[in-house]
């Protein structure tokens, strides 16, 4: 019998989508390369879908390239000829699903990897039943197993851009990975069918889909259909109420009765169970079985589920806002119509779930049905923040324009006008004798001393809580922004009082934010426990916001950038105190930390595209700016982040914005104007202007630069250490390191690079090129980094992206970065300039 072995794996062709599903599994593909290495075989475990077979391709190939000898399951007989065994380089055998193969296959591979002649690499369902041969090099650790989990939201975003050939936006991103749950083959059925119905389109270079607009279409709904077909009739009756319902407690009767099927599909990766207190929920994972299972219920078997839901939940007393929402969820089109008070119960848990088009539905309504008087006036106000939740402001104005105009309506009215339609002056006129409400239109203005001396007047007539709401949280940030982060803390409720609406969730996140940034990060959590207890969208995005910005000054800038994904792919109403253009710009100086140059730069103009199309808050068009620096410095631009750090302070700093102003020197000290941010701090805020001992250490940080005072960075490095700064300890070390060197003093120099080296070791990323000491081996901006040069090298010799990468010992991602950063510093476009352009040190590539 012949056995056909591939004396080289890269001259078979990939699978059609091999080279999409493995864009994400770098790490995955290294432990596989650790286990060969190590001479052990890898058993790859997951679900069905989410890219085992593409990775194993993938590893095979990976395993080709370092010299292996590749026979695959389907060429593998019982008997392997000798002349194989003993061919030059290891041999590996790959087998696909090693839990449906055939005795024949899994034997034959069993003995050869069991005499040490080759290794094994298979995949396997998860909970699947494994061969014996395969369990016993398990059990001899001859093979390791490796998980093989969905995709996460940034792996979803790396897949996506790759897939359609271009950046995909943060919302479109999310709506992919609500519906896959970053399973890589729903993901390519999802981006299919939305490229067919001709939903899924590509506007200015970037990628967006507003979602599903109906049921699935035949290619994802065939695909569920497909994967879900031997479920037992307990299984599928427990699928079709979670598909209804969304999510289901494990104590309601008609779950618990089902108890043996929720375990079963949980085993099998199809349900998902979730503690929160007391409670534990269950529903279907990815959602699109749920879309699925539920658009092609028969009518009859729908209504009956729905009504057993009901009935179940109503028989717990259904207490809770959220069971009235649920409830009414469910009866729609059943026939049976919920009173007034569950509607009126359900409308305000749709409105705090953002189920914007549930609650226009109810509280029109309840409008409709009510007797003039508080009543009707409270459904018309919640009709109209209905309204305003789906961007349709100008009928909210019709609706806040009705009831009289004083207290909340009035809070509301001027929000809708400012943000919503971009009319401040007309907002203010509303305000009237409202100074809380004028303070807020007077920050829109960027009139900030106007807006606190208003702010402060309303927060002492009304004890902070006024008829308009709480103006303590709006005192709170006008405070810290002038460069009060004590007296900013100080007008603050509990941060328990995150449950009591909009106010409560803007008190814990400023109390959160504000600590975090005077104070340092390690006294936070209880902000973000207390604005996830919330439970409301708005609530949990600003927990990812405060969250991610924790874990990005403390060197976790991979967490940091899946929550700022989360964050920046918020859609909600019109905010106050934060904009969706700031998430996404915060989400762009993640993901440029994490080194991924390309994908900050599109963020980014995805960040300025979302800008223009909200009205003007200057608070917040400079925060996108900083941000906007901090790209640019990472791309390798030096010299331009410094300047645009500079800009936005000079901006800050003359509308009375200190803190902010603050922050934008010390990012221009770190990226090589030092001097200059400390001239113009002196220019336009006293020395003691400070918010706290972070601030303290920051304006320390940017003497210490512009002195070129080692000893100093040294001390700046120890007080950032202290107050938990990882990154920023590092840096200053290094910065230290190289003024002790420019100035004759090696001893110092060695000790502080040590440091430096350690504290960088403690985090997830080094310190950012363009933070290093300016004094030290200066260089402009239109100038390559050694690596830089290797790979431009490289790349103009005609070597593919792969084939750089092996020989440069690198990820795919990281080539690919460095490239980008050489084509913007050489005015190239393509690797054929490369080819007639000399790069400098191409010499060193050999």
């Amino acid at each position: 019998m012949t056995v056909p072995v591939l004396p080289d794996v890269r001259t078979v062709p990939h699978a059609p989508d091999t080279a999409h599903s493995v864009v994400a599994r770098s790490a995955e593909l290294a432990e596989i390369g650790r286990c060969t290495a190590d001479r052990m075989g890898a058993l790859l475990v997951g679900t069905p879908g989410v890219g085992k077979s593409s990775l194993l391709e993938a590893a095979l190939e990976q395993a080709g390239r370092a010299g292996a000898r590749i026979v695959r399951g389907e060429h593998l007989g019982e008997r392997i000829p000798a002349a194989v065994r003993r061919s030059r380089g290891r041999l590996v055998i790959g087998i696909d699903d090693v839990h449906l193969a055939e005795r024949a296959v899994w034997g034959a591979a069993h003995r050869l990897a069991h005499q040490g002649e080759a290794l094994l690499i298979a995949t396997a369902e998860t909970g699947a039943a494994l061969p014996e041969g395969v369990r016993r090099l398990l059990a001899g650790r001859r093979m390791r197993r490796l998980g093989v989990a969905a995709l996460d939201r940034s792996g979803t975003a790396g897949l996506l851009a790759a897939r359609l050939g271009g950046p995909v936006g943060v919302d479109t991103t999310e709506r992919f990975w609500g519906l896959s749950g970053g399973n890589a083959l729903l993901l390519r059925e999802l981006t299919d069918h939305a490229r067919a119905e001709g939903t899924l389109r590509r506007t200015d270079g970037t990628w967006h889909w507003p979602g599903l607009s109906g049921p699935p279409g035949d290619g994802p709904a065939d695909l569920v259909d497909l994967l879900l077909s031997d479920l037992t009739p307990e299984e599928r009756e427990l699928a079709g109420m979670l598909a209804l319902a969304g999510t289901l407690e494990a104590g309601l009767d008609v779950v618990a009765r089902l108890g043996e099927a929720a375990e079963s599909l949980q085993r099998r990766g199809i349900l998902t169970a979730e503690t929160s207190g007391y409670r534990l929920s269950l529903r279907l994972d990815p959602p699109l079985y749920g879309a699925v299972l539920a658009a092609r219920l028969p009518e009859l078997t729908a209504r009956r589920l729905r009504l057993r839901i009901a009935e179940a939940i109503g028989a717990t007393g259904a207490r809770r806002p959220h069971d009235a929402v649920r409830i009414v969820r469910v009866t729609a089109g059943t026939g049976r119509q919920p009173d007034a008070e569950l509607r009126a119960a359900a409308a305000t848990g749709a409105l705090h779930a953002e189920d914007f088009a549930l609650a226009e539905s109810l509280c029109a309504s309840l409008s409709r049905s009510a007797v003039p008087g508080p009543a009707a006036h409270e459904a018309l106000v919640m009709l109209g923040a209905a309204l305003a939740g789906q961007r349709r402001y100008i009928e909210a104005e019709a609706c806040f324009s009705r009831p009289a105009q004083r207290g909340e309506v009035v809070r509301r009215r001027a929000l809708n006008l400012a943000l919503g339609l971009g009319r401040p002056a007309e907002a203010e006129a509303v305000a009237g004798a409202d100074r809380g409400v004028r303070a807020l239109v007077r920050l829109f203005k960027d009139r900030v001393p106007e807006a606190l001396r208003l702010a402060e007047r309303a927060a002492a007539e009304t004890g902070g809580a006024g008829d308009s709401g709480d103006a303590r949280p709006l005192l709170a940030l006008l405070r810290y922004v002038s460069g009060d982060g004590r007296g900013a803390l100080a007008v603050l409720p509990r941060p328990s009082s995150s449950r009591n609406g909009d106010s409560g969730v803007d008190a814990a996140f400023l109390g959160g934010w504000i600590t975090r940034a005077t104070s340092g990060p390690t006294a936070v959590g209880a902000a973000v426990e207390g604005l996830r207890a919330d439970g409301g969208p708005r609530a949990l995005a600003h927990a990812d916001l405060l969250e991610a910005q924790l874990l990005r000054e403390t060197g976790r800038q991979t967490r940091a950038a899946a929550l700022s994904r989360r964050a920046a792919a918020y859609h909600g109403p019109a905010d106050w105190l934060t904009t969706r253009a700031w998430r996404i710009a915060l989400l762009a100086g993640a993901v440029a930390e994490s080194d991924d140059a390309r994908e900050a730069a599109s963020l980014m103009r995805e960040a300025r595209a979302a800008e223009r199309a909200e009205p003007g808050h200057p608070l917040m068009a400079d925060a996108v700016a900083l941000e906007a620096a901090r790209v640019t410095a990472c791309l390798g631009d030096r010299a331009g982040g410094a300047r645009q750090a500079l800009e936005t302070a000079g901006r800050a700093l003359r509308a009375g914005r200190r803190s902010q102003g603050l922050t934008a020197l010390h990012m221009a000290a770190r990226a090589g104007a030092a001097g200059r941010a400390l001239a113009l701090w002196r220019t336009h805020a006293s020395p003691e202007t400070v918010c706290g001992p972070v601030d303290v250490v920051r304006l320390r940080h940017i003497r210490a630069l512009a002195r070129r005072d080692g000893s100093a960075l040294d001390d700046v490095s120890h007080a950032y250490e202290e107050l938990g700064l990882l990154p920023l300890a590092a840096e200053a070390s290094a910065q230290a390191a190289g003024a002790h060197r420019s100035a004759d003093g090696p001893r110092a120099a060695r000790a502080a690079r040590g440091r430096g080296e350690a504290l960088a070791a403690r985090c997830e990323t080094g310190v950012p090129a363009w933070a290093a000491p300016p004094w030290d081996e200066p260089r402009t901006h239109h100038e390559l980094t050694a690596r830089e040069q290797e790979v431009a090298a490289l790349a103009g010799a005609r070597l593919s992206n792969q084939e750089i990468a092996d020989r440069l010992v690198l990820s795919v991602r990281t080539v690919e970065n460095h490239l980008y950063r050489a084509y913007a510093k050489l005015g190239v476009t393509s690797r054929a300039e490369l080819t007639v352009r000399p790069v400098a040190g191409a010499g060193r590539t050999g």
